[in-house]
């Protein structure tokens, strides 16, 4: 199953930040968006999260098909999940085995251009980040699994901010 074929009609220069922009997300799922019919049909409550949100009012999923999951450039993912925050997609995790970890960071490389950190000259974590989306890539030969997490920098903002207004609120409560 292709999850996603690259937006030829998209904005966004092919090897820059602003192709990571445009894109906005992989294999079909975009940030910010909600997940199409075909995708929450196949969408179930990651083990041992049931349908509560998290400390962040976040739910994640995990997606399931019944066919490959090949994303585009030949790129295939062992599984994906997303975390979503009032419903909207504000992570998209890509677990992939091992063994693609160097095509993965060929084709990013190639899509978005060269990562803006690598946080550890020891490893390999690979970062792009953007006004509006982050990208991290890391893998390791002795892991079985390699991840690529998107991250929409507006939803994780509101979070963020949803976040302090609780805290705000607890602490002034608790000065009553």
């Amino acid at each position: 199953m292709c999850l996603h074929s690259p937006g030829f009609s998209q904005a966004g220069k092919v090897g820059s930040l602003s192709y990571l922009k445009a894109r906005n997300g992989i294999g079909g799922f975009n940030l910010g968006g909600f997940p199409t019919g075909e995708q929450a049909m196949g969408l179930t409550y990651l083990d041992g999260e049931g349908s509560k949100p998290d400390a962040d009012s976040c739910i994640t999923y995990e997606y399931h098909s019944d066919k490959p999951l090949d994303l585009e450039g030949g790129l295939t993912a062992s599984h994906i999940c997303i975390r979503t925050y009032q419903d909207k997609i504000v992570n998209i995790y890509v677990f992939f085995n091992r063994d693609q970890g160097y095509k993965m960071l060929s084709k990013f490389l190639h899509w978005y251009g060269t990562f803006t950190a690598k946080p550890n000259d020891y490893q390999d974590v690979y970062l792009w980040e953007s006004r509006t989306v982050k990208l991290l890539l890391s893998y390791h030969p002795d892991d079985e699994q390699g991840i690529a997490v998107y991250t929409s920098v507006a939803l994780t903002n509101a979070i963020n901010a949803q976040n302090a207004k609780r805290l705000t609120q607890l602490l002034t409560s608790n000065d009553k």
